[in-house]
């Protein structure tokens, strides 16, 4: 276990973060809103955030990275298993 960066061809390029740590920030009126933080060498490296919609049961406003997208829709998966409505 460890840090691949560097270490593992499958690991993205020098932009790339350790670790994203994810927020639910708010949830109501059919929206849910979603921070992140990915972290690089134990500190912050970049942060956003994505709204989820209810209705539609899925995210608004996609990001570039599409594993990041992935990443954040498993969130608000786990989290709608939990808490079905707000």
């Amino acid at each position: 276990m460890g840090y691949a960066r560097g270490k593992c061809a499958r690991c993205q390029g020098t932009n790339a973060g350790d670790a994203v740590r994810f927020l639910i920030a708010q949830d109501r009126d059919g929206f849910i809103r979603v921070e992140y933080v990915v972290e690089r060498d134990h500190h912050p490296h970049r942060r956003g955030a994505f709204e989820y919609r209810r209705t539609r049961a899925a995210l608004t406003g996609l990001a570039e990275d599409p594993v990041l997208e992935r990443q954040v829709l498993s969130y608000v998966q786990s989290y709608l298993r939990r808490r079905p409505a707000a």
